[in-house]
């Protein structure tokens, strides 16, 4: 889910996750109709978080990708559902953690 409504970077990100997904992993990349156009800050994610859990609620995915580098919504997402939510900022942090001191 790209927390922006910006269907070019949506496109982009869809792309990305389908050339390193397994083959047998369907990719769904979605953005919100409503909301901010970017994600600039708290601003913007607190008119965001609406659009997040709107996606969640249409896909009922095994889980879902919030990429939004600041992971916009992300424990809202969690609450929103039993599956597994993964922030892109989250997950790269602890993958950092693991090369670098």
């Amino acid at each position: 889910i790209n927390p922006n409504t910006t269907a070019s970077m949506t496109a982009k990100i869809g792309e990305a996750a389908a050339s390193v997904a397994s083959g047998a992993t369907e990719i769904i990349a979605v953005n919100p109709v409503d909301g901010p156009p970017s994600i600039e800050g708290y601003f913007d994610e607190v008119f965001a978080i609406p659009g997040i859990i709107a996606e969640m609620g249409k896909a009922q995915a095994d889980a879902y990708v919030i990429a939004c580098f600041d992971d916009t919504g992300l424990d809202a997402g969690r609450c929103a559902t039993e599956a597994p939510v993964i922030g892109i900022g989250e997950a790269a942090f602890h993958m950092a953690s693991l090369v670098a001191g």
